[in-house]
């Protein structure tokens, strides 16, 4: 992936404008926002963010109409990019990242924070010093705020939940993996092939797969702890005795939980 901004600014005047996204836009409204819309071919509709002092972030890929009007409280700050692998999909307003396959949906909007501010000005400042080490910075710092855009949000539950985030949530419920895949699927009231392909279109990994990056990342806190022995350690993660420890962080990570700790101590 290759991120190559473009354009960076503040703007703080009164304005009333129609754009079409020609690169990727990236943008924080702090303040003085009256409306924003945004069209996308293949809609009658439109997508609308009300005037408001909530920060929120957008993220646009190329072929997005915004029509949008500023106050005079206004801030907002914009980075424009070029980066092939995110585009728009086709009549929904959403874009989606990667290549082949592996495509994950990115919606338009996003919650942000004040925080984010400084983060912006400091990467419109060392993109504008225009030193190639700078404006490289500047690049990755846009990357950094992008992967956290990325992250995924705690999947919904209930009734209005898809069965792809009712499965994930009852996996991620299951703390302690005392619970095989086809009991949580029998939880969630659908067949575990049904969940799976729904889970892999969704999420595009395995539940099993996602259940095991779990289970090691659970290992790998409690390992830190040190007060823990192996014994201790594998009954929390749901496993029977030391031995299925011993082999599963062997075919996962290639090592002894022994030898796991002290890397992990020495890190």
């Amino acid at each position: 992936m290759r991120l190559r901004i473009e354009h960076v600014g503040q703007y703080t005047r009164p304005e009333t404008y129609v754009q079409e996204t020609q690169r990727c836009h990236l943008g924080l409204n702090l303040s003085g926002l009256d409306y924003m819309k945004f069209f996308v071919p293949g809609r009658d509709t439109f997508l609308e963010l009300a005037g408001s002092d909530q920060p929120c972030l957008t993220l646009l890929p190329p072929g997005v109409r915004i029509e949008f009007r500023f106050g005079r409280r206004r801030e907002n700050w914009v980075i424009q990019f070029q980066l092939p692998e995110l585009e728009l999909e086709p009549g929904e307003f959403r874009g989606r990242f990667g290549e082949g396959e592996m495509r994950l949906p990115v919606p338009l909007l996003h919650p942000g924070n004040g925080e984010l501010r400084e983060r912006f000005r400091r990467i419109c400042e060392l993109w504008m010093s225009g030193t190639p080490a700078d404006r490289l910075a500047a690049e990755w710092m846009t990357v950094g705020i992008l992967g956290e855009i990325m992250a995924e949000k705690p999947v919904p539950t209930g009734e209005s939940a898809t069965p792809a985030a009712r499965f994930r949530a009852l996996i991620d419920g299951d703390a302690g993996f005392r619970k095989t895949l086809a009991e949580l699927s029998r939880d969630a009231g659908a067949g575990p092939g049904h969940l799976r392909k729904c889970f892999e279109e969704t999420y595009r990994i395995a539940p099993a797969e996602y259940r095991a990056r779990r289970r090691l990342a659970r290992i790998f806190e409690l390992i830190e702890e040190n007060s823990l022995g192996f014994k201790e350690i594998a009954e929390e993660v749901g496993m029977r005795n030391v031995t299925h420890l011993h082999a599963f962080i062997r075919e996962h990570c290639g090592t002894t939980p022994g030898n796991l700790r002290k890397s992990r101590r020495s890190v």
